[in-house]
């Protein structure tokens, strides 16, 4: 159908000045107001500060306009559950009663998004996990979405390709017992490494701040498999690594999300060189938003960053296209949410699927000296 003259010409300047509207800012003047929660000291300190850090960072971008908002004002309002799941149960509910925070995001540990992801349930309030990865985190509830990879979606890929490489007949496997992240790794290795047709030849379990591993690893060299597969978090994970390489253990070693830290090379020594870890993220993706991420990240901090600070910055560019695109409270956020198509991020392009997972594809990394390398 061909449209009047006079019709096409109103279009025409309507979509004119929506566009010139558009690149002034529509959000101009609005202020957003998003809760954090983030392990910034504890145990999982090293995961939660690289969040900060990454909010921080996407605070200071937005203001330029290097990450577009629409002109409105974010402010991400970082508060520190200290590895304590009470905390974050205490601040969820601070948050999601307040009255002015539009979306929480965080915590860093699944196994206090167990605990805390329920009070938002509850109280219809969005909530986005930027690393709990663990498995039925998203099944909480309607309003519980998360950009970070689950390890079902990153250990299958793992198995596949060390597999693939190592050609490796028989597996141990340890992990922690009585941690929601730890404990899904070590089911989801030992269901993938059966799948797979290898033989778990022994199963070691820990539990969270463990220090001596010596007796489960000489249980497991005992039984001379060719890999040992690490469900653990970065400080069981790395004096598993260092006390095997003191051991003379020679199997070869891979760990899900946990284990994604470039401090792993430094606190686990050379023992942890080689060593496979499945991700979401990798430093030296190409993804023009990755890669300026990445230098002012180091040139604010002194240090690159790491999948935790990535993701966390993704959740921020995921904050801001909902804020441009109209959402400046819970409901806004909720409905913007469910209506997410493709987002360009650091990670790549990412969207969420029916079960309000990230939609996005895994990337294998091996551990080299401060820092990781891509396995091939």
């Amino acid at each position: 159908m061909r449209l009047k003259p006079f019709i096409y010409a109103v279009l025409l300047a309507s979509f004119g000045a929506s566009a010139a509207f558009g690149a002034g800012g529509p959000m101009a003047g609005k202020t957003v107001r998003v809760g954090v929660i983030a392990d910034v000291t504890g145990g999982a300190g090293v995961y939660g500060t690289p969040q900060k850090n990454a909010y921080d960072l996407a605070s200071d971008d937005i203001k330029a306009g290097k990450i577009d908002a629409g002109g409105a004002t974010v402010v991400f309002d970082v508060q520190d559950a200290a590895t304590d799941a009470a905390q974050a149960v205490n601040l969820m509910q601070k948050f999601t009663t307040d009255g002015q925070t539009a979306l929480v995001l965080g915590p860093t540990l699944s196994g206090e998004a167990f605990k805390a992801f329920p009070i938002a349930k509850a109280a219809n309030f969005p909530v986005m996990g930027t690393s709990t990865t663990a498995e039925g985190v998203t099944a909480i509830g309607p309003t519980v979405f998360r950009c970070a990879l689950a390890e079902s979606q990153v250990i299958p890929t793992t198995v596949k390709r060390t597999h693939g490489k190592w050609h490796y007949k028989t597996a141990a496997i340890i992990y922690g017992d009585d941690n929601a992240f730890t404990k899904t790794d070590g089911d989801i290795f030992a269901r993938e490494l059966k799948a797979a047709g290898v033989d778990v030849v022994d199963t070691e379990t820990f539990h969270i701040k463990d220090t001596d591993f010596q007796p489960s690893l000489t249980r497991i060299e005992s039984k001379h498999p060719d890999v040992i597969a690490i469900g653990a978090l970065f400080p069981e994970a790395t004096k598993i690594i260092e006390q095997a390489g003191k051991l003379g253990i020679k199997a070869h070693m891979m760990g899900g999300n946990g284990l994604n830290s470039p401090e792993m090379y430094s606190v686990a020594g050379s023992a942890s060189h080689g060593t496979v870890v499945g991700a979401a993220w990798y430093s030296g993706a190409m993804y023009p938003s990755n890669v300026n991420f990445v230098k002012h990240y180091t040139a604010k901090y002194g240090k690159g960053p790491d999948q935790f600070a990535a993701q966390a910055y993704a959740a921020a560019q995921i904050v801001a296209y909902l804020v441009k695109n109209g959402a400046t409270n819970k409901d806004g956020m909720l409905a913007g949410l469910k209506h997410v198509r493709v987002i360009q991020t650091v990670l790549g392009p990412i969207g969420f699927d029916a079960n309000r997972d990230v939609k996005s594809s895994p990337v294998i990394l091996s551990i080299v000296k401060n820092g990781f390398t891509t396995f091939h």
